[in-house]
């Protein structure tokens, strides 16, 4: 199973929580805990993933030592705590624990199921969780143990529950500089990798959208484009920065646009059927 990538929020032996705050993008304390409750190991979240709190998927990271909040770890899951959470209102919740190990780990290198851990860290991690939860006045219970096959597919499941709100355009040449048509085949290559990544793809090809632009001669062109649009639930800036640089050089361009719009989903009916568009927020 492929690593994945765990941004640490709150430190190993830390007496404070701290969250990520996805409005100033920086990590914000929680709450102070009462003395003697720490943190046993560094714990922190999974980009891009939803649990049944409506967070992104919280990880412990089993481990040797200690990051700093908003580290960056790169994991391999070894299994999970499938856990039902009683609120304050008394409303059950699911909002299970996965653990995971650093991928550069030496003292937990051979740690791949939960089964490899002493049976000591597992009870005391399952302990930690129950007090903390406690001190909140809610109900931790965990319902099951899973192993590392089942853990991971949480997470795939989480990521398909992501809401679909973002609008990524690729605007692409159809022609090169000597005004040459260029190869269907690199077309073919980029919508296979962006229907395969995204599940979907939208193009448009028949009509090509006008793009002009002035050169230092002052004359006016025109640039005909090719436009694909995939819907995502959020921006992976690492993805899309390597892929224009790819596409750079593929299509011999000094410039490339590829844009990003927040999808706002409004209901309306038509002719008595339930309909919906788009709204682009740029």
């Amino acid at each position: 199973m492929e690593a994945v990538t765990v941004i640490i929020e709150t430190p190993k032996g830390s007496g404070q929580k701290y969250d990520y705050d996805l409005r100033t993008g920086k990590m914000k304390l929680k709450k102070v805990m009462p003395l003697g409750l720490v943190f046993p190991f560094d714990f922190g979240f999974i980009p891009g993933t939803v649990g049944g709190d409506g967070d992104p998927l919280d990880v412990l990271v089993v481990s040797e030592v200690s990051a700093f909040a908003g580290c960056a770890v790169d994991c391999r899951i070894i299994g999970a705590f499938k856990v039902v959470q009683q609120e304050h209102n008394g409303k059950p919740v699911r909002n299970d624990r996965l653990i995971g190990v650093p991928e550069v780990s030496q003292r937990y290198a051979d740690v791949s199921s939960l089964g490899d851990l002493s049976k000591t860290i597992v009870e005391q991690a399952i302990a930690f969780f129950t007090s903390y939860n406690q001190q909140g006045g809610k109900k931790f219970s965990v319902l099951e143990k899973l192993g590392a096959g089942k853990a991971f597919q949480l997470i795939e499941k989480s990521r398909k529950d992501l809401p679909m709100d973002r609008l990524v355009e690729i605007f692409l040449p159809l022609r090169d500089g000597n005004g040459e048509v260029f190869p269907k085949q690199l077309y073919d290559g980029i919508r296979v990798e962006l229907t395969t990544k995204f599940g979907g793809l939208t193009e448009y090809s028949r009509n090509p959208a006008k793009g002009f632009w002035k050169p230092d001669e002052g004359t006016a062109e025109q640039d005909e484009l090719l436009v694909f649009e995939v819907m995502c639930s959020e921006t992976d800036t690492e993805f899309w920065s390597k892929l224009k640089l790819r596409l750079l050089k593929l299509f011999k361009q000094d410039s490339l646009i590829i844009r990003c719009s927040k999808i706002e989903l409004l209901c309306c009916c038509v002719f008595g059927a339930l309909g919906f568009f788009h709204q682009r927020q740029d």
